[in-house]
């Protein structure tokens, strides 16, 4: 049996445990993942799973308001939060490694006693509304909602924002939030990743006691324990490539991508990481040094990619001033053709997994990075891979994988290109015509 540096536990009701220690610290976090997210969701349910997040902490039978909440474990020092990803949700508690108990008391409170009371509700409606006004008037934050819609269209999950939209959040019920806590939240949906300074005993003990025993494993067990399904993305033909939302800024806002089929257990996962971290990875980088420093045109401006169970995406983003717009496109295509052209030297290769392993080690030098990675992994992949598994396969990536998923990916057909500022929508021809024409195949 393969030694791991960390114990993986699947409790009688089916919920992954996952426990690692770290004698170094002085805290323990407990981690919560969830199979659910805006993947699940349909046009008329949008935005529930962000919803439902939220309404977790605003009261339980036993802390029956959103202070009371919060004062539960902030009077010991800890701290809480939770977010929505695209297909999966994830809580947290971190505390003085002395009250792991009362974090795994936190969870379970909020998980199968909150009360999802319809005046928080009501309440919550406004919160959320305000969020999404937010988002709007942010153009960093937006254009990725704009992305996402313009890639996979507003018919399927993926081009829907998390938050939903200002219809479906008025929509949203006591009942609706209950349906979806029990299609969702049940034991073989879930895992739990602990990591800090704690006894592995305990923690065991504390997520039995919890998670596996008792009243909460009833609760746990009468949910639905199907996995959830969701409909496999479909690609969405464009006949033009370009997007423009024509706003009121000084700052343009793009994003330059390309569609794949590079899922979380994909060959080539490792591979288009690696052409990120060419592209964008630190101030050498090819792209990043050629708007930023070189050229001046951009304060901020990378690449990377983004995986999910069935499918995958790979852009290029920035902020220039509305005439610089073009010359950042130019310069990003270039840099994408010069990838299928010219095989990157071994020594590139070389600085570029090297960045990208130590940027793995050093962002896994708190207990929350550990716990959020093994969770999310165990959710989404159904695997843990250790950061020594992941740098090996970063290792195994060759010049001739970059050459090649270059070229298999970066193509027209592939191509998806947003932007968001002071710029003519008749523009759209003239930068339409300037991707195609440096864009080979």
């Amino acid at each position: 049996m393969k030694k791991t540096p960390y114990k993986l536990l699947k409790l009688q009701n089916g919920l992954n445990l996952i426990l690692k220690s770290i004698p170094s610290v002085n805290s323990a976090v407990v981690y919560v993942a969830v199979g659910a997210g805006p993947r699940y969701e349909t046009k008329e349910t949008a935005g529930l799973a962000h919803f439902l997040e939220h309404m977790l902490f605003e009261g339980t039978k036993k802390l029956p308001s959103s202070k009371k909440v919060a004062e539960y474990i902030e009077k010991v020092g800890g701290r809480s939060s939770a977010w929505t990803d695209k297909e999966y949700v994830t809580y947290y508690v971190k505390v003085p490694k002395r009250h792991l108990e009362k974090a795994f008391s936190y969870l379970s409170d909020i998980f199968f006693n909150s009360l999802l009371d319809e005046n928080a509700i009501e309440k919550e409606k406004g919160i959320v509304m305000e969020e999404l006004r937010r988002s709007k008037d942010n153009p960093e934050v937006n254009i990725w909602d704009l992305w996402f819609e313009w890639v996979w269209g507003k018919d399927q999950p993926l081009g829907r924002s998390t938050l939903g939209d200002a219809v479906t959040i008025r929509n949203i019920t006591k009942k609706k939030l209950q349906d979806y806590m029990t299609r969702f939240y049940h034991s073989s949906n879930m895992a739990i990743a602990v990591a800090g300074n704690f006894s592995i005993e305990e923690a065991e003990k504390y997520a039995l006691k919890y998670f596996g025993k008792g009243q909460n494993e009833q609760v746990l067990s009468n949910r639905n324990k199907d996995t959830p399904q969701f409909e496999k993305q479909k690609i969405v033909p464009k006949k033009i490539h370009t997007q423009i939302i024509e706003a009121n800024t000084h700052q343009s806002q793009l994003v330059l991508g390309f569609v794949t089929d590079i899922s979380y257990n994909h060959k080539d996962r490792f591979t288009v990481r690696l052409i990120s971290d060419v592209l964008s990875g630190g101030v050498s980088s090819r792209l990043f040094h050629k708007l930023v420093y070189d050229l001046g045109i951009a304060y901020s401006a990378g690449a990377s990619s983004w995986t999910f169970h069935d499918a995958g995406l790979f852009y290029a983003y920035g902020g220039f001033l509305p005439e610089n717009t073009k010359t950042a496109i130019k310069i990003i295509i270039e840099e994408l053709e010069r990838l299928k052209k010219e095989k990157i030297s071994t020594e590139e290769l070389n600085e570029a997994k090297e960045k990208d392993k130590a940027g793995l080690y050093f962002s896994l030098e708190t207990p929350d990075a550990v716990a959020s990675l093994y969770s999310s992994q165990q959710i989404t992949e159904k695997q843990i891979m250790t950061p020594e598994e992941i740098s090996k396969r970063i290792d195994e990536v060759t010049a001739e994988d970059i050459q090649r998923v270059a070229r298999k990916y970066f193509t027209t057909k592939n191509l998806r290109l947003t932007i968001k500022g002071a710029l003519d929508k008749e523009g759209v021809t003239q930068i339409e015509k300037l991707v195609l024409s440096k864009l080979l195949h």
